[in-house]
């Protein structure tokens, strides 16, 4: 057992608290007198602050220790949420987050708080500051609040006293966990490993005796000792830890400590409090054995509960879903053999191993995925910022957060929305004097929108701003030699709208640190398609602009359609299929050099699937009928001309390396169950 298994747990969720801090603070901006949003930025704060002390990062316990201040004066009105202390507080949390990015990177740099601390310092300097910041004139001047002592093995410094007086300002208890295990244990670093695992889900663990680093190197005998804060029960704990394998005995004991003193208290007062607590309320030593054998079926229902979430790195979800995707390509090839030997056994088989992959496959794709919140929580904060920087009103309105997509795919698409919402804040967005002049709110809006639609995510980046004048992207675009006078002649709105995409095209008259450089589009486009989706843009003049992605919602494994064209198998993605139909030759029409079919009353573009691949011309125009596959990418169609439908099959979607990565018409290659190579054709492309 190592630290950085320790380090890992800290760092992930010292992050959620920093996210919550983010989130909450934007609120408390919008809202100043939003009592409950304090109360979360404060147990958010005290949190970081406990599991920092408790790791030994003494800067941001430190820095948490103040911010604690001003916001316990916030709350008890004694300082109100003015924007210089908004300001200061989001320094205190951007100085927070290179720490804790500082430590996962380990980096030696080390990040000044001097002048943050100083800063709040003055803030909490304020009328009411011997009553509200307590804490920090408990360290410096009042000796008589002592380190306070538990049973005479655990000894609080003032830093973690003032974090269990905060905690109990929240309603959350202190304990003292006393655990020894089994005689003979002979892994004692994991199971203390599960029992701080165990507490931390239940609360918070601010000190242990040993320390961690003993605990990991196993240098104790059978007990350890450990502080913790928490909301549940003193029983509820008890059972919890029991319930792990090898805990021979678990005492909980509530841990009184006193508030800081008062410098007229008497200083015996406080210890004897102390002192009388835990004899009434401590929960007498419960052996495992008679609690199993007492309460059995309560005791196996604290064990399910008590698993209910685990942490994964998300390589060996990557991992599996390469082991669940050679399954898949195996189960194939089984199948083709008990079909060539006309194996009856093999088949049932065969038909049983299909049920337990299809359910692998489908709890390995839930287990993958996230909801793109996690991408778009940030976006508040950073439009606050912008829309700040270039003195502009915006109002960010997100929608669909709770919208799934694999987490492969999450980590790819923030760039291109942060690159989609900074355009729209820059270029989208007027000024407000403009706005009002054109009869608009002076606050601009600017809509961040997910849902499902199919077996794809939907992403729109809306505003309500200037919008794109096609004219203008036109004249930028021959001005930089991207397109011919002719062209543009001839170029409909909705192609000059797409220049946009074109690499180093920019309709900034200014470059500046937001845009303007014609770096931006043409990556969003980029990465979009490398993760076989698709952007599109719908836009009217002084309306505003609406960008909208479609992702497929994994990358993995699909189902797909297999046709044939001369000798070679191409696979088809199911989710962008609507039907295949069987025509004549005689029903393909041409329109301006274009072929097309009419289908229950819509004008479909063909396309011949063996000329844009340059396989050897087939004799189709001689057949009778021809197989066409319909397929769709957003509001669009095409039907694809094949000459051979084989039929449908579960597919793992194999990357083409980099060699071949820039052949637009391919998303990838799969194996067949013979062995056999099957390309992926990427339907974007085709119907472009």
């Amino acid at each position: 057992m190592e630290l950085n298994q320790y380090m890992g747990m800290f760092l992930e969720e010292s992050r959620e608290h920093l996210q919550t801090l983010n989130s909450c603070l934007l609120s408390l901006e919008n809202d100043p007198r939003n009592l409950s949003v304090l109360d979360e930025i404060f147990r958010s704060a005290h949190t970081i602050k406990g599991m920092s002390a408790t790791m030994g990062f003494t800067a941001i316990a430190e820095l948490t220790h103040e911010m604690e201040n001003v916001l316990d004066l916030l709350r008890k009105g004694q300082l109100s949420a003015n924007q210089t202390i908004i300001d200061t507080l989001f320094k205190c949390l951007d100085t927070l987050e290179q720490s804790v990015e500082s430590i996962a990177s380990n980096s030696e740099a080390t990040v000044d708080i001097k002048p943050l601390v100083a800063i709040l310092a003055k803030l909490a300097g304020g009328p009411g500051k011997e009553e509200a910041a307590a804490p920090a004139i408990a360290s410096a001047k009042a000796p008589a609040a002592p380190a306070v002592t538990i049973s005479s093995s655990i000894e609080l410094n003032d830093t973690e006293t003032d974090v269990v007086r905060a905690a109990a300002r929240q309603g959350y208890a202190a304990y003292e966990v006393q655990v020894r295990l089994r005689e003979g244990c002979l892994l004692k670093s994991a199971r203390a490993y599960m029992v701080m695992n165990a507490l931390d889900e239940l609360g918070d663990v601010i000190k242990s005796v040993p320390p961690a680093e003993e605990l990991e190197k196993e240098n104790f005998d059978f007990g350890f000792t450990v502080v913790a804060l928490s909301d549940a029960e003193a029983e509820k704990i008890q059972n919890t830890l029991l319930a792990i394998s090898e805990v021979e005995t678990v005492t909980v004991v509530p841990l009184a400590v006193p508030e800081a003193a008062q410098p007229a208290a008497d200083p015996e007062a406080p210890a004897a409090k102390q002192d009388e607590k835990p004899a009434a309320d401590a929960v007498p030593e419960v052996k495992a054995e008679e609690k199993a054998s007492a309460d059995a079926p309560a005791h196996a229902e604290k064990k399910l509960r008590g698993g209910q979430s685990v942490r994964v790195d998300i390589d060996k979800l990557d991992t599996l879903l390469n082991l669940v995707g050679e399954l898949v390509i195996n189960k194939t090839r089984l199948e083709q053999i008990g079909l060539s030997h006309h194996l009856a056994d093999l088949t049932e088989t065969i038909e049983q191993m299909d049920r337990v992959t299809t359910d692998l496959q489908a709890v390995v794709m839930k287990v993958r995925m996230v909801p793109v919140g996690q991408v778009f929580n940030r976006f508040p904060r950073m439009v606050r910022d912008l829309s700040r920087d270039l003195n502009k009103e915006v109002n960010l309105i997100i929608q669909g957060e709770e919208t799934e997509l694999d987490r492969t795919v999450i980590d790819e698409i923030g760039d291109p929305l942060v690159h989609l919402l900074r355009n729209a804040i820059d270029h989208g967005v007027e000024e407000p004097a403009e706005r009002e002049a054109k009869g608009k709110n002076p606050v601009g809006e600017i809509r961040l929108i997910a849902r499902h639609e199919g077996n794809n995510v939907i992403i729109m980046v809306e505003d309500d701003g200037a919008g794109v004048n096609p004219e203008v992207v036109k004249q930028k675009a021959l001005e930089k030699g991207l397109i011919t006078q002719a062209e543009a002649e001839k170029m409909e709105t909705a192609e000059a709208v797409k220049l946009l995409f074109v690499p180093g095209f920019s309709t900034a008259r200014v470059v500046t640190d937001v845009s303007g450089r014609g770096v931006g589009m043409d990556a969003v486009k980029t990465k979009i398609e490398s993760l076989g989706g698709m952007v599109d843009i719908e836009t009217k003049v002084s309306e505003g602009s609406k960008f909208t992605i479609r992702l497929p919602l994994t990358l993995a494994i699909i189902q797909a359609l297999l046709v044939k064209v001369c000798e070679e198998i191409y696979a088809i993605p199911l989710g962008s299929i609507d039907s295949t139909i069987n025509i004549t030759p005689g029903d393909i029409k041409t329109i301006q050099n274009q072929e097309v079919i009419l289908l229950r009353g819509q004008i479909i573009p063909i396309v011949r699937l063996g000329n844009v691949l340059g396989v050897p011309a087939t004799e189709t125009e001689s057949q009778e009928e021809l197989y066409v596959v319909i397929v769709h990418m957003g509001d669009q169609k095409a039907g694809v001309i094949v000459d051979t439908l084989i039929g449908q099959q579960e597919i793992v979607i194999k990357s083409l390396g980099k060699l071949l990565a820039s052949i637009k018409v391919l998303a990838g290659a799969t194996i067949l169950g013979d062995g056999r190579v099957a390309l992926i054709l990427d339907v974007g492309s085709l119907m472009q």
